[in-house]
C-alpha cells in the first residue's frame, strides 16, 4: 500500500482551473493522501479545503480566491 503526496502551488491551481474549472480543482485536491503547498495562496486554498466541514460555501470561497488571481 502506498502513500500518495501531491505538491501543489499557485500555478498548478490556476492552470487546472483554466483547463478544467472548479471540478478539476476538486479532483486535484481530492486525489492524494497528503497535500503539500509551496506558497501562501495555496496554503489558503488547502486550509479552506481541510476546514471543519467542507461545504458548498467552501467551494465558493476557493473559487473566489482563484478567480481573483486570474488576469481579466
Amino acid at each position: 500500500m502506498g502513500f500518495y503526496k501531491r505538491i501543489i502551488d499557485k500555478d498548478i491551481i490556476l492552470n487546472t482551473y483554466r483547463d478544467t474549472g472548479l471540478d478539476g480543482v476538486k479532483t486535484l485536491l481530492r486525489g492524494s493522501d497528503a497535500l503539500i503547498s509551496s506558497d501562501y495562496f495555496t496554503d489558503n486554498i488547502i486550509d479552506i479545503y481541510h476546514g471543519e466541514e467542507l461545504m458548498y460555501d467552501s467551494w465558493i470561497q476557493i473559487e473566489k480566491l482563484i478567480t481573483d488571481q486570474l488576469p481579466n
